[in-house]
């Protein structure tokens, strides 16, 4: 059972979480939300901030801290904040 904690521990960081499916992404914990258009998302997280660059990019669901996103998705990067 030890095993399956520390697995578990490294895959689902509570801070903050992202998970990248088939043309879906899953983003728990966000802060806040800096752009929202077809073919450009950005979300910041406690110290990263995540850009989302695809074709027909829409929230799916959302739910307190929570969206899904679907659409064509073609880049995510993500980027430190430096204070």
């Amino acid at each position: 059972m030890h095993i399956f904690n520390n697995i578990r521990n490294f895959l689902y960081d509570n801070d903050n979480f992202v998970a990248i499916l088939d043309n879906r992404i899953y983003l728990y914990n966000i802060k806040s939300i800096k752009e929202i258009t077809n073919s450009k998302m950005m979300f910041v997280f406690n110290n990263k901030v995540i850009n989302i660059i695809g074709d027909n990019l829409k929230v799916v669901r959302t739910e307190n801290r929570e969206l899904e996103l679907s659409g064509n998705i073609k880049e995510v990067m993500f980027n430190e904040i430096i204070n």
